[in-house]
């Protein structure tokens, strides 16, 4: 119950900082369909398939999750993915859980585009610093150390995550996403 009341507080994050609004099904062919799976997961952008599941499982009702999952389904990758990643954190690969390391691969700018916005250790696409960590030793080390502790929030939303979004929509017109 407290998951759906945070994903009708995430849709309206999202209808008052940006131009898309979410809006229940009515039969268009591809639509997000939000479910309690394992975990938290989404697929990246609209993959034309009809019903394009996203997971809001267990553990995964915090406003800033819901917020990071819609922004994969709206076509974001990770933070720490964008092709620039490099100049700002080191990927420590032998920290990974092996299954998990694909998790981490950069995205060059035909994947994926930082739309001109400055990396962001606060965005809410950021993993934290031991995501998928084999132990208790970091998986992200930021280059500026005082960023360690930032990144992996999930409070919401960060400046640049909006500026993104509003630019990925050239957010002048309301986008409205169908979900069941």
């Amino acid at each position: 119950m407290n998951a759906k009341g945070v994903i009708l507080k995430a849709f309206d994050q999202y209808r008052l900082k940006t131009c898309i609004d979410f809006k229940p099904w009515k039969g268009e062919e591809n639509y997000i369909s939000v479910f309690n799976g394992s975990g938290c997961f989404s697929s990246v952008g609209n993959q034309h398939v009809g019903k394009q599941q996203l997971s809001i499982g267990s553990n995964c009702d915090r406003l800033g999750t819901v917020e990071h999952e819609f922004l994969h389904a709206l076509g974001f990758w990770h933070e720490q993915s964008r092709a620039d990643r490099d100049d700002y954190v080191d990927i420590m690969w032998d920290q990974i859980e092996p299954d998990k390391k694909n998790n981490f691969k950069k995205h060059d700018d035909t994947v994926s585009t930082a739309l001109g916005v400055p990396y962001d250790y606060g965005s809410v696409m950021h993993y934290s610093k031991t995501s998928f960590s084999i132990g208790s030793e970091p998986t992200i080390v930021t280059k500026i150390p005082q960023f360690m502790d930032v990144i992996g929030q999930r409070m919401g939303f960060s400046a640049s995550d909006l500026t993104k979004l509003n630019r990925l929509y050239n957010c002048i017109h309301t986008y409205l996403v169908p979900f069941p």
